[in-house]
């Protein structure tokens, strides 16, 4: 960048200084033709001071290019011909710099020209002066960039140094790095907001893994417990045989619908397949589903809404949460009703609520409000319920009625031709 503002610099330097030679030249070159062109014997005459300012200048004039139309009347420096051209001009010829200027004088074509002494010294000493420039802003430009770049690599290496030393073992170090540059001071944000991320995903990744094996801890022991039973008295009562392999199989088919609770958690990403989507016969379907293996009152209180998602995500949405429904308010109705004024899908049970202070935690795998909801499942279905909810681009929010329960409020539908009515 140096290198090229001293260029700029010279280029300018250049031209200004070569307009202002030229304009000078010009003057001196036609003050000197017409006072000696109008002297008689080139100066020997009686025109006072005038014949002395030609005398001073007579060796310019004796060096002088004239060439009248198509005759070279004088050539000391023997140059070529030159073609009329109005105005002044600067041609190169015979290793030297001459200003040439074309004029009309008495219907003739004149043209006079001259060799520029000065100007070839100037373009000398300019030359010299670009090239020690260049030299000495290359200079400057790895002066400079040797500083800066020391000002730079110093905090880099301190933060790679820190970098090295954060291991998982201790997460809580963060970079703390003085520096004047704004883009260090940047960069060291934005390393601290990363390992604060990493810091929390490995922290709740240890939470989860303590979890999964406090879970999977409790139905081995239960197997356990119910195999060692069959192995003592199995052969004498047949009925403990029966007993302790009903509730093997239970346990074993919880466990199993907990690995696949945990491994559709898992899947990085889930691609939904977007379609058009009648939400109440989707919940109709649900129900009736539902209702083959459990005995449940839901009331569906909304019109025939189309929307745009994903059909058999959102059926998997709408049983969680009528499931979460049937489990914490067994025996009372459970009521879906479309709130018009938000576009939002209301799911409402009359159980025993959720506390305030619980309602963003319910959604964290393995999380269980009280020993009462705790009485059953893994605590695996409204994080699975979440996952797809942010899938399908909804917003979900938890409300606790004036009269009790709770309602989960679906908001965000992609609806087709919405209806107001």
């Amino acid at each position: 960048m140096l290198i090229l503002v001293m260029a700029f610099v010279f280029v300018f330097v250049y031209r200004v200084s070569t307009t202002i030679f030229i304009n000078n030249y010009s003057k001196e070159l036609l003050n000197s033709y017409h006072v000696f062109s109008s002297t008689p014997q080139r100066g020997m005459g009686p025109m006072g001071p005038m014949v002395a300012r030609a005398f001073r200048n007579q060796k310019f004039y004796e060096n002088m290019f004239i060439q009248i139309d198509e005759t070279v009347v004088q050539n000391s420096d023997e140059l070529k011909p030159q073609e009329y051209q109005e105005g002044p001009r600067v041609v190169y010829e015979n290793g030297g710099t001459y200003l040439i200027y074309g004029f009309i004088e008495s219907g003739k074509k004149v043209i006079i020209g001259t060799r520029m002494f000065e100007y070839e010294i100037f373009l000398d000493a300019l030359k010299k002066t670009l090239v020690m420039g260049i030299f000495l802003s290359i200079a400057l430009a790895l002066t400079f960039g040797v500083i800066m770049g020391s000002r730079i690599a110093r905090p880099l290496k301190e933060i790679s140094k820190i970098l090295q030393a954060t291991v998982l073992s201790d997460l809580s170090k963060r970079i703390e790095v003085e520096s004047r540059t704004k883009e260090i001071l940047e960069l060291k944000e934005s390393l601290n907001r990363a390992l604060e991320r990493i810091e929390d995903a490995y922290r709740r990744q240890e939470q989860f893994s303590s979890d999964v094996a406090h879970e999977i801890r409790s139905p081995l022991t239960s197997i356990v417990g119910f195999s060692r039973l069959i192995t003592r008295w199995g052969i004498e009562d047949p009925e403990i045989v029966l007993e302790a392999a009903k509730n093997i199989t239970e346990t074993a088919e919880g466990m199993i619908t907990m690995t696949e609770s945990l491994l559709f958690l898992a899947k990085p990403d889930l691609k939904p397949e977007l379609n058009p989507v009648n939400l109440k016969k989707a919940l109709q379907e649900v129900c009736d589903f539902l209702k083959r293996s459990a005995s449940m009152e839901v009331t569906l209180k909304l019109p025939d809404i189309m929307v745009l998602t994903d059909e058999e995500l959102v059926k998997l949405a709408f049983k969680i949460l009528l499931e979460n429904s049937l489990k914490h308010a067994p025996g009372k109705p459970v009521e879906v009703f479309w709130e018009r004024k938000r576009s939002a899908l209301v799911f409402r049970d009359y159980g025993p609520g959720i506390p305030e202070k619980e309602k963003e935690r319910i959604f964290q795998r393995f999380y269980k409000v009280d020993s009462s909801r705790a009485s059953s499942g893994y605590g695996l279905g409204l994080s699975i319920f979440k996952k797809i909810i942010d899938t399908l681009g909804l917003k979900v929010s938890v409300e606790t009625p004036e009269s009790g329960g709770t309602m989960f409020l679906l908001e965000g539908w992609n609806e087709i031709n919405p209806q107001h009515n």
